[in-house]
């Protein structure tokens, strides 16, 4: 049987560390962090329209012959597992139409996580989140009539708060997908942090989720990824205003949505 995985994140999470990690440990895997150029948008990655159709009209034709060709593709795959974390895949509807790959295996969806205060820090550094078309582009936009948390008070307190809002929206998501696949027999969510996967313990216990009993001693873990100077400056003061933000959203807004078919 084989195995599809792939993840349910916010991005500058450790997604291209997790693909490390398991091209590094998983024998005869093909493994991707991200399928990103300029012939392969709207063939093995969603494109903009993908995106805003999904999250505002929801799971319509378009987005579904998307992922009918992408998944077929992926599931005439000869290896014996195939790992892709891009962060954008559960954005544009990958949840909704994972049935070409549950009739040839079992897949699994990780639910990857890193501290809020320094995945803020990294959108920060990156100049994400200042304009429309970032959002549409790779993230959310905070006025999607399909979203599941409340953006306004959040938005109205500027870069950091949407950063925060955003991370409060993709883990009610995660959880929202988790409860409606409870009885999906060959799909599989597992909860890490990029924290936990740094150390061998915890990686050893991803791939044990995945099937592959692994001595962690004898694990190979990556170098940190995407590790580079900081290009903005955020001040101390600053920097307690986000600790404050997120301490007073207690990473709360993970209620379910009104239950519908994830697969339909």
């Amino acid at each position: 049987m084989k195995n599809f995985v792939f993840t349910m994140t916010t991005g500058r999470s450790g997604t291209k560390y997790l693909a490390e990690l398991l091209q590094q440990n998983l024998p005869g895997a093909e493994c991707h962090h991200e399928i990103w150029g300029w012939s392969t948008f709207g063939v093995d990655a969603p494109d903009l329209s993908h995106m805003t159709l999904f999250n505002s009209e929801g799971n319509v034709e378009k987005v579904r012959a998307f992922w009918r060709a992408k998944l077929a593709r992926i599931a005439a795959n000869p290896r014996s597992t195939y790992v892709e974390t891009s962060h954008v895949l559960m954005k544009g509807g990958l949840i909704e139409n994972l049935r070409p790959l549950t009739a040839r295996g079992e897949v699994h969806l990780i639910a990857l996580e890193r501290d809020p205060f320094a995945t803020i820090v990294s959108f920060r550094n990156r100049f994400d989140f200042w304009d429309r078309a970032n959002w549409w582009l790779w993230y959310l936009d905070p006025d999607y009539p399909r979203n599941l948390v409340p953006s306004r008070e959040l938005f109205a307190k500027g870069i950091n708060g949407l950063c925060l809002w955003y991370i409060l929206e993709i883990r009610a998501r995660a959880a929202r997908y988790e409860a409606l696949l409870a009885n999906e027999p060959r799909i599989k969510v597992h909860r890490f942090s990029l924290e936990e996967l740094r150390v061998a313990g915890g990686a050893a216990r991803l791939l044990a989720a995945l099937g592959i009993a692994t001595d962690p001693a004898q694990l190979r873990l990556p170098s940190p990824q995407n590790v580079g100077r900081l290009l903005v400056r955020i001040d101390e003061a600053e920097k307690q205003s986000i600790r404050r933000l997120i301490a007073d959203s207690g990473l709360t807004g993970t209620e379910l949505g009104p239950a519908s078919s994830a697969l339909a």
